[in-house]
């Protein structure tokens, strides 16, 4: 909203456009929509200009990345895979996790630490560099711990770049460089890299008066290797230009055939004027520990250190542990990580290769870089594949104009759901080989709309309300009929016709985000309701699911109520149930209305094995509670109540935002008493609309 600020002292000189004050006087502010008509207003912007690198940074990762936030709320996000981003969805290796727990609660983990890195971590990177590439590093003097590798390349500007600096970049090559580039307000400087040489560089046609010259193999976004040859040729045209090298290995362990990659400090005398780096983000499956190293000489080191010095800040203690087990490899993880992508890889190639596409499995890294039909441009395809088929590539140029007429496909989804994004492609009717002009004229206007923006669907969240309102409607016929023979209290359970439902309601039948924490992984939970009175058979299936999904197996820590162990349930009482796609019974609960006329709810269960410290899914007793809120206000009950005589459960409602309401006595046993009210039901669900799927 925005604020005008105003006041009837001020008056506007017409004649030289100043305004005078007649006198002091209180300023006083009014939003927009309030102003008084009978006094002038004055709209103050920000008068602090912002920095003229903002308006050179492009940022191009942003748009493609709002093009697929638009498809997930026109589509829905549910509907929408994505596989544009270098994001891994692999678990990190386990001793790195077991090794960041344990140091968690080591108390010298929280102190201000080294800023250049962990003794123990520098003595592994050099054990590894041996075994790895052969190469002898001191472990004292020439290794350093960044941030991921970003950082590490932030850090190398800051050290050795002044401003207008040139900064040669390859093109197609990593946005992120542009970005640094223009952070540090230096002169971005691109080599084209082309698929007739393997997208290698020519040293021949580099500017000799650049101050830094960056590599990145195996190359992202191509996947293609560079040769010790040309490391070679980049060590020797650097040292009689002086220009500092820096390889970015972001993705040196992941390979597809299992032949590993050279890097330049295989390069005699590549310490004088290179730094290596490399992130645990890739083959480690760590992008969110943030955690890298760099090698080099100790001067260069030593620079570095001092760039970091100039901003402060630390690899978290724990983290450069947890990146110590994953180099050391322990478990063979890295072969197992390898073995996964090469059979994502080889699964999307067949179905590229069925599709009219020539593309063929890269090198190294997780990605595809794959053409585009005919008569395509990078972006237009992005968008067609992105919303006819509901399937996320990264458009070519976003790594430079080399990049146009490309693709890249990330193998961060398994195989199932790689099988289905194609097989999604191939039914929309989508193929690689295909021109633009040869597809039906329709077809061509609706890319021409997608291109431009113009293209638009209603949003999935507004057409999955609008549906949600007729099954109400049809629910409270269904309902006021089936309750003419019953208790008049019944009538509280029909949802009522004048109330104003908020969009963000939890519906019966959506579905919601949950953790699958034991696969480190999100997965979908289905809600269902199973109102009073319901056809015999609706029971019956959910009073088998109990018995041989809950009971069959005995789980000797889980807390099962006695209905649900008797399988006894209530006809008279509302359920709600949560499922998931593999449809496993994963939390259920009943409300009913009491002699108070209050709507109470009971019988809140999650299956057996979400239950204590090795939960394996999280967010089920609280996907049930929203879903039990929403059909209150469905209904009209301004009130639910729940009593409890368990600390945990007392804890996880007020978390919710219900308040204690006195105490009750069950069998002799006081409980708790904790409700919702109205006001407070709509702050849990705007909390909770960030689980919501359609």
């Amino acid at each position: 909203m925005k604020v005008y600020a105003l006041t009837p002292q001020l008056k506007l000189n017409t004649n030289n456009n100043q305004v005078k004050p007649k006198k002091q006087n209180t300023l006083t502010c009014y939003p927009s929509a309030k102003i008084p008509s009978n006094i002038a207003s004055i709209y103050f912007a920000g008068i602090i200009p912002k920095a003229a690198r903002l308006e050179k940074s492009d940022y191009l990762i942003s748009g493609y990345i709002s093009e697929i936030g638009k498809a997930r709320n026109f589509h829905g996000d549910r509907e929408v895979v994505d596989l544009s981003m270098g994001n891994p969805d692999l678990t990190p290796p386990e001793k790195s996790k077991q090794i960041l727990k344990s140091k968690v609660n080591d108390l010298w983990s929280h102190r201000y630490n080294s800023p250049k890195g962990e003794g123990a971590l520098f003595h592994t990177v050099a054990a590894w560099m041996d075994k790895r590439f052969g190469v002898k590093i001191n472990p004292r003097t020439e290794v350093m711990a960044t941030s991921g590798s970003s950082d590490a390349i932030d850090h190398i500007f800051t050290a050795y770049a002044n401003h207008g600096d040139k900064v040669l970049v390859p093109n197609p090559g990593y946005s992120l460089y542009d970005d640094l580039i223009t952070r540090h307000d230096l002169n971005k400087v691109q080599f084209a890299l082309n698929p007739e040489n393997g997208y290698l560089p020519d040293f021949s046609k580099m500017p000799k008066d650049a101050k830094i010259l960056i590599l990145n193999y195996p190359h992202n976004p191509t996947g293609s290797f560079a040769p010790k040859k040309v490391f070679e040729q980049a060590v020797k045209w650097a040292k009689e230009n002086e220009v500092l090298i820096i390889h970015d290995m972001d993705n040196s362990e992941v390979t597809h055939s299992g032949v590993k990659p050279v890097g330049i400090m295989q390069v005699e005398g590549a310490k004088d004027v290179a730094f290596q780096i490399h992130t645990m983000s890739k083959a480690q499956s760590m992008p969110g520990l943030r955690v890298a190293f760099t090698v080099s000489d100790k001067e260069n080191i030593d620079n570095l250190l001092a760039a970091k010095y100039l901003s402060g800040g630390s690899v978290y203690v724990p983290v450069q542990h947890a990146a110590i087990e994953a180099l050391k490899d322990e478990e063979g993880y890295i072969n197992k990580v390898n073995k996964i992508y090469r059979g994502r890889k080889n699964t999307a190639v067949k179905w590229l290769n069925k599709l009219g596409s020539e593309t063929k499995p890269t090198d190294g890294t997780y990605y595809l870089w794959t053409k585009v039909p005919p008569e395509f441009t990078s972006d237009e395809f992005f968008k067609y594949v992105l919303h006819k088929a509901h399937v996320a590539f990264t458009p070519g140029t976003v790594f430079g104009t080399n990049g146009e007429g490309y693709v890249r496909i990330v193998m961060s989804a398994d195989e199932d759901v790689i099988n289905k994004c194609f097989k999604r492609i191939e039914q929309a009717g989508i193929r690689f080989d295909i021109p633009k002009s040869k597809l039906p004229a329709k077809v061509q206007e609706e890319i021409k709309m997608m291109s431009d923006g113009t293209y638009s669907v209603e949003p999935k969240a507004d057409r999955a309300f609008k549906a949600y309102i007729e099954h109400l409607q049809k629910q409270r016929e269904i309902l006021s009929e089936r309750f003419k023979t019953k208790d008049e209290k019944f009538n509280r359970f029909i949802p009522k016709e004048n109330v104003e439902l908020p969009w963000n309601i939890l519906k019966d039948g959506q579905s919601v985000y949950l953790q699958n924490v034991q696969k480190a992984k999100p997965i979908f939970g289905d809600i269902k309701d199973i109102p009073p009175f319901s056809n015999k058979s609706e029971y019956n299936k959910l009073a088998a699911e109990i018995k041989h999904q809950w009971l069959k197996k005995p789980y000797p820590q889980a807390d099962i109520l006695p209905p649900y162990k008797s399988c006894t349930l209530y006809p008279d009482a509302h359920y709600f149930t949560l499922r998931t796609d593999d449809g496993r019974l994963q939390a259920i609960a009943n409300v009913e209305i009491q002699k108070d006329g209050i709507i109470w709810g009971r019988s809140l269960n999650t299956a057996p094995w979400n239950q204590g410290s090795d939960a394996e899914i999280r967010g089920c007793g609280k996907a049930v509670i929203a879903r039990m809120v929403s059909f209150c206000i469905e209904t009209g009950n301004h009130t639910m109540k729940f009593a409890t005589d368990k600390p945990e459960n007392i804890k996880f409602y007020k978390s919710l935002g219900m308040v204690e309401d006195g105490t009750r006595n069950f069998n002799g046993t006081i409980h708790t008493v904790l409700k919702f009210d109205e006001k407070s039901m709509k702050t849990f669900l705007n909390k909770y609309q960030i689980n919501l799927s359609f």
